[in-house]
């Protein structure tokens, strides 16, 4: 995240037109190997300059579960992706990327309840104005409450 890499559109088009296979895989190892979750919410967090201790507060997530997200001890689920995502303020493709990398389903507008989640996030909500429009459709909330 804070280096710059080649965007997919780049790299697709440094790989047809490479020599060999082999050639395009030595130079450009870096960007094409996978990315994992924790490592991506790493990045994230150092790009916005966030404290993790912050992080959790705004997620509304206690700091020994963030902590076990952030070592790879435990796999999110999709609402805790969201929920991090909302904390963190991130764009609705940062957060389409973070459930990807989790294995989670992206964002989808036909979904009331993504709807609302892809609305929040644009308008850059906070946890509490989501968790109340969620609760004022009768739909489930991100948090127990």
């Amino acid at each position: 995240m804070t280096k710059k890499s080649a965007t997919t559109e780049v790299l697709q088009n440094k790989l047809l037109q490479s020599e060999t296979l082999d050639d395009f895989i030595e130079q450009h190892q870096k960007e094409i190997k996978g990315e994992s979750f924790k490592d991506y919410l790493y990045a994230l967090i150092e790009d916005l300059e966030i404290k993790t201790s912050d992080l959790f507060q705004l997620a509304h997530m206690s700091d020994s579960y963030g902590y076990q997200l952030l070592n790879g001890k435990r796999q999110p689920s999709r609402d805790k992706v969201i929920q991090l995502s909302i904390g963190l303020s991130l764009t609705l493709a940062q957060t389409n990327r973070l459930l990807k990398l989790s294995g989670k389903s992206e964002l989808y507008v036909k979904d009331e309840r993504d709807a609302i989640f892809m609305f929040a996030l644009n308008k850059k909500w906070s946890l509490y104005d989501v968790e109340d429009l969620l609760a004022s459709r009768n739909l489930d909330c991100l948090t127990k409450r």
